[in-house]
This record gives structure tokens, sequence and C-alpha cells, in this order.
């Protein structure tokens, strides 16, 4: 298959990202960057300078040129959907990050469109298939007969030093529960992906080293239609010289999956997803241990299988609109909650 010629939009993240992620790498078999498009036209004309680019200043005209049959959109998550529907209707694929957006009922409605016009749009989280941690929990679901979901906690953390700078992570109204809103939302994807449905959100947070009005430190709670609980923590002052360490406890009526992804200190990628299962069987306790490549864990760019669902169309076990915007449901009740609490104060 040939690389999807993309235009890539938003430079404070999507830079850092094509640098790493794509460009020098075995990515550009399926993703070929060819224009950069960022407001600030020195920033565009410099990255566009340095990879041999072209250089735009507006997603409008971008989004003329027919030699970009995608977009990869690295802008701030508040009215995004309105940005992919531009694309879509300039005829574009589109590849963009987490969170999604603000909105649901706007993330519904523009992965709808997109399915309906035969378009792909893909993200990191939720991926768009079951990612091989997913999928082996669902094995092991089956296969021992785990029975109904009892809880699920999740944590990952960092430590920054921030101080604040008039964007979008400085406003709690756009990045809410600020800790779960940028990094423990693979959390709830995950969580969603095996529990199901929200029923209401509780959120606690704190200030401890920031030097944003937004809170550094933040855990929400999350109860389950199906009448189990969740537990997302994510904090960013945290340094214990382990970058964005992420662990999972599923806990089940009849057994519990444990899951950890790996990333050496000093390294700069994970390595390898460790998961295990405890059960029972035949009245004595079993465990089960697997090891998975890291490069299909939830969470990460799946850039083969944006390329594939362009040249093929995408594949019959995408994961739903539905799926997708249930996430960001639950972040919208998350801003509800923690507007309630300001307002409180």
């Amino acid at each position: 298959m040939d690389p999807v010629k993309t235009g890539l939009v938003g430079l404070r993240f999507g830079a850092g990202l094509a640098a790493g992620r794509i460009f020098g790498t075995e990515n550009e078999k399926y993703i070929r960057i060819v224009a950069a498009c960022d407001m600030k036209q020195d920033k565009a004309d410099a990255f566009a300078q340095k990879y041999g680019l072209a250089a735009y200043y507006d997603l409008d005209t971008m989004l003329a040129s027919a030699d970009i049959e995608a977009v990869m959109l690295i802008t701030p998550p508040a009215g995004r959907a309105e940005l992919i529907r531009k694309c879509l209707r300039a005829g574009k694929h589109v590849l963009t990050t987490k969170p999604f957006e603000l909105d649901p009922d706007e993330a519904l409605s523009v992965l709808r469109e997109a399915r309906e016009r035969g378009l792909v749009v893909h993200l990191n989280s939720p991926a768009p298939h079951p990612s091989c941690d997913l999928a082996q929990i669902r094995l092991w679901q089956r296969k021992f007969a785990l029975g109904r979901p009892v809880s699920g906690l999740w944590e990952t953390y960092a430590q920054y030093h921030e101080t604040a700078d008039g964007s979008w992570f400085d406003d709690p109204k756009r990045c809410p529960a600020a800790p779960v809103f940028r990094l423990g939302i693979y959390g709830i994807n995950e969580l969603i992906a095996v529990f199901g449905k929200v029923r209401s959100v509780e959120v606690a947070t704190g200030r401890i080293a920031t030097g944003r009005p937004t809170p550094d430190n933040a855990e929400v709670l999350l109860r389950f239609e199906s009448g189990a609980l969740g537990s997302i923590y994510a904090s960013l002052c945290i340094g214990d010289g382990t970058l964005y360490p992420s662990a999972e406890t599923l806990h089940f009526e009849n057994g519990t999956i444990r899951k950890t992804q790996v990333r050496p200190i000093g390294e700069k990628d994970f390595t390898e997803v460790k998961m295990s299962l405890q059960t029972v069987v035949d009245g004595k306790i079993y465990r089960e241990e697997v090891t998975l490549p890291a490069a299909e864990r939830s969470g990460s760019y799946e850039f083969d299988r944006f390329c594939e669902a362009v040249r093929k169309g995408p594949a019959p076990d995408e994961t739903a609109p539905e799926t997708i915007a249930e996430g960001v449901r639950v972040i919208a009740m998350m801003a509800e909650k923690e507007q309630q609490q300001l307002n409180d104060r």
C-alpha cells in the first residue's frame, strides 16, 4: 500500500509527534507528511523548511490541495469535531488524538458523518480496533467465565513543572480535572471498553506543585450502569523516575486481571505489556501470565491500520462511534462536576 499523503495541522504537539513517531521511522511506510499547517506562520515555515514540506497557515487553504488525502489533526479538543467535519466535507480522512472532543453530541455526530461518507477517522484512544491487551482481556473473560465486572482501578503519573501560559491547559472548562483529562483519558476509555456505559461521575482534585490555575492531582470515580465501579487516578506532580507508568486492575465476580505497561527508566518508549489473570479452576487458584508487544497496546497510534483503512475501507470491527462518544460524555460529566465544586467554593 502506498503511504497516505497527509497534512499535519497543529504544531504545538504535532511537531513532536511527527518527529518522534513518523519521520525517519518505519511508519513512513504508512503516513507521508507532505504539508504542515499552523496559525503561527513562523512556526509553520520553520517546520516545513526543516522537513521539506508545503506550509499553510489556515485549514481551509490546506484542504483545497488535491495532493493531500488525509489530515493529521493535533489541535486542542474543544471544537475539534467541527474541524474534523471540515476535513470530511473536503473529502479528507482524519487521524487525530485524545482527548477527542468536549461535546459528546458533536463527537457522535461527526463520527457518524464520517461513516456515512465512507471516510476514516482514527484516534489513539480509544483505539480504532480492539487492541491486543483488550483482546486478551476479552479472551480471559470468555475462557474462564469471569462473570460480571465488579471494579476497575487505573492510574498513571508524571512530574511536570508548569507555569500558567494562557493556553487551554489553564482553563477548567476546556481542561476539566486536568490530569485525568490530559493523561487519564486512556484509563476512562479502557474501562468503558470492558465495563460499558457510565451512569455517574464524581471528581476529586488538588493543586500541589503546579503553577497553573488548574489542578495537577486528580481522581475520578465512575459508576457504571452494570453496578461496577471504576477509579481513574492521574497526577502531574509525582517524580519517581518513571514516566507515565500505567497500571490497571480489573476485578470480576470470578477473577482478577492486572495489566502493566512497561517503560524502563530512561527509555523513550514502552517496551511491552505484562498481563496476569488469577481465578479459581476446579477449586484451586489458577494463574496465567502473558507478555504482549507494546506497539499494539491501548493508547498507541496505529498508523498501519489507518493506512489500511484509507486504502481498503474501514474494517468491520472498528470501534463504534457510540463507544468513542461515551468517553466524551464522561468528560462532559467530569467538567460539570468540577464546575459545581468551583462554584461552591
